[in-house]
């Protein structure tokens, strides 16, 4: 049988494109042929290798599956639609386009057209899952009657790849590290990672630093903004860090003391779970798909207090206890997103379709 998949786009350390390599790897090792295939316009120089012009996607047969992972508007929707097989449909959530408003309109259009157009996938799909029940809900919302929920994966293995030394060096000088990674959007709500530091530098440790590693590209006003405050706050220790994978973003979060989370929008957060394996206590708004993600791990705030939150990272640093039984809580979580696990779920799913003569997949 072949299970294929379309991406919008495809590029190193994206999670969409990780997960897709990951579940390729699932389907081959079942016996299934599986093709990644994207607009090639959209792929990274140095991941072409690891796919394939959507043009050249064979026609599927009666038997054979097609995974479109979707993200944004694109031109594989009509392409899905059309399709001959089953339809499975991965909905990797859309930021709400009005966070973007006055910050960047092409940006605000581009995530508007995306809901809008996953409005017209509800008949196209077969199935339609979400990495989390935030997600699937508003599959449910968006017309879909067929859904399900399947997370993303944590390649603990990959992730123990030794971190850089010279990144070590530099932020492992005796300071406190608060982290953040994502990108940097108006959704992640930096502002409240630079207010939260700014109690945190003036009232606890003036020796400390706020690291936010994620892409500033196409966020000019909203960095101009974070900028301007950090500048008025007086903050010369807050580090921005364009996109870091592997070993470089390895290295963070093992020089990092808290990780802070205050996004008001995430359809998983994959960033949580990578900082739960490498003992990092998290502390994050319980906004999206957040707690959910967490499962009972962490430590979720309700309100931004940004006083508060402050007073609580200091306390995660300072009692032993208190740290320690954080983290052990977070690394018990992290078995729901093995590879085992993960895969055990997508098996559940596919079952009727992999059994010879099944009709309908899964509903849960």
């Amino acid at each position: 049988m072949r299970i294929n998949q379309l991406l919008p786009g495809f590029g190193s350390g994206d999670a969409i494109s990780n997960f897709a390599l990951q579940l390729q790897s699932i389907l081959r090792s079942w016996g299934h042929e599986s093709v990644i295939y994207c607009p090639l316009r959209h792929v990274g120089p140095t991941e072409q290798h690891l796919c394939l012009d959507y043009r050249l996607l064979p026609d599927p047969l009666a038997g054979d599956i097609t995974l479109y992972h979707y993200s944004v508007s694109s031109e594989l929707t009509e392409l899905f639609k059309q399709l001959n097989g089953r339809r499975l449909l991965f909905y990797h959530n859309i930021t709400p386009h009005h966070y973007f408003e006055g910050i960047h309109a092409g940006k605000a259009l581009a995530l508007r057209r995306g809901r809008e157009e996953l409005r017209t996938l509800a008949d196209a799909s077969d199935l339609a899952v979400g990495a989390s029940e935030f997600s699937r809900r508003e599959l449910e919302e968006n017309g879909f009657t067929r859904t399900a929920t399947l997370p993303y994966i944590l390649d603990r293995q990959a992730l123990s790849t030794p971190p850089n030394r010279s990144v070590m060096r530099q932020y492992g000088d005796g300071a406190t590290n608060l982290l953040f990674v994502g990108r940097v959007a108006p959704n992640k709500r930096v502002e409240d990672l630079i207010k939260i530091f700014h109690f945190y530098r003036n009232t606890i440790a003036a020796r400390s630093r706020l690291l936010i590693a994620g892409s500033l590209m196409g966020v000019d006003r909203y960095t101009h903004h974070l900028n301007s405050m950090i500048r008025l706050l007086d903050l010369p220790d807050v580090v921005f860090i364009n996109h870091v994978v592997g070993p470089e973003l390895y290295a963070l979060y093992h020089s990092a003391h808290v990780f802070l989370c205050m996004s008001e929008h995430e359809g998983f957060c994959m960033p949580l779970l990578e900082a739960m394996h490498f003992r990092l206590p998290v502390i994050a708004y319980a906004a999206g798909a957040v707690p959910e993600t967490l499962g009972g791990a962490g430590v979720l705030v309700k309100e931004k207090d940004h006083a508060a939150i402050a007073e609580l990272a200091d306390a995660v640093c300072r009692d032993r206890a208190l740290r320690e039984s954080i983290i052990r809580k977070q690394l018990a979580r992290l078995d729901a997103f093995s590879p085992e696990a993960i895969a055990s779920r997508l098996g559940e799913l596919l079952s009727p379709w992999l059994t010879q003569g099944g009709e309908d997949a899964a509903h849960a």
